[in-house]
């Protein structure tokens, strides 16, 4: 399943980008999917930030599917798209120039206007220029969650009980739990298989989120660990919900 993460360039004006973060590692896709089709669409309505109004964007995204559609049959994919200044592009990746032919042929049917480019790019330069890596992306991924949380009515006012998920190497974990407990994370008593669940009571926010990170990679290091995410129990946030009424 492919990870689309959303994020905001600090350029002026600022972009909104979505890219799949999966491809990056994906070696064996870039080598056999070398064109780039570039979808450059404009002259569609937009707010006072020059992103699509609401009506746009559903127009926009009734493109992307049959887009994705036509991905499927002619062995392409949708990897990333940048919105602003009243101007939307979609990246695809093709295996071939007459997928790429097909692609630019279906996105001229649509009703807006649009330009189409193929170019053959076998470093991905075009990806490249969007991707995350490292910390901004922890970051970007933290965003996009909160995010969520925010859309899910969760009041972001309050703190939680906010559960990171860590490995370690096997026979490591009483002494890679200690190390999560010296740094302010409550761990169980018992661990197995390397999985280790530390969890702190907090605010959610970017930083706080990158606080905790960097503590526990610190913390488990050691013991050959990867912090492999967040989340909070649902039912946490219902009980609340149940509390104010």
């Amino acid at each position: 399943m492919s990870e689309w993460i959303p994020y905001e360039t600090g350029d002026a004006p600022s972009l909104e980008v979505s890219i799949d973060v999966d491809f990056d590692g994906d070696d064996d896709f870039k080598k056999t999917h070398p064109y780039l089709v570039r979808v450059s669409i404009t002259h569609f309505a937009v707010d006072d930030g020059g992103q699509p109004t609401e009506a746009a964007a559903e127009e926009l995204f009734d493109l992307e599917q049959r887009l994705e559609s036509a991905c499927e049959e002619n062995d392409a994919e949708s990897v990333c798209t940048v919105s602003g200044s009243g101007k939307y592009e979609i990246l695809i990746y093709a295996a071939g120039m007459d997928a790429a032919a097909a692609l630019k042929e279906d996105a001229a049917t649509a009703s807006f206007s649009i330009d189409v480019t193929v170019d053959r790019d076998d470093a991905w330069k075009g990806y490249d220029r969007y991707i995350l890596r490292g910390e901004k992306l922890e970051d970007a991924r933290d965003a996009d969650q909160i995010a969520q949380m925010d859309e899910a009515g969760e009041d972001l006012t309050q703190e939680f009980d906010v559960t990171f998920d860590c490995e370690v190497s096997e026979g490591s974990e009483k002494a890679a739990t200690r190390a999560l407990d010296e740094v302010g994370f409550e761990t169980p008593r018992e661990v197995y298989d390397g999985v280790i669940p530390a969890t702190r009571t907090m605010l959610v926010t970017v930083e706080n989120l990158k606080t905790a990170r960097t503590q526990i990679q610190r913390a488990i290091a050691p013991f050959g660990g990867i912090y492999d995410g967040w989340g909070i129990d649902p039912d946490e946030a219902e009980d609340e919900e149940d509390d104010e009424d």
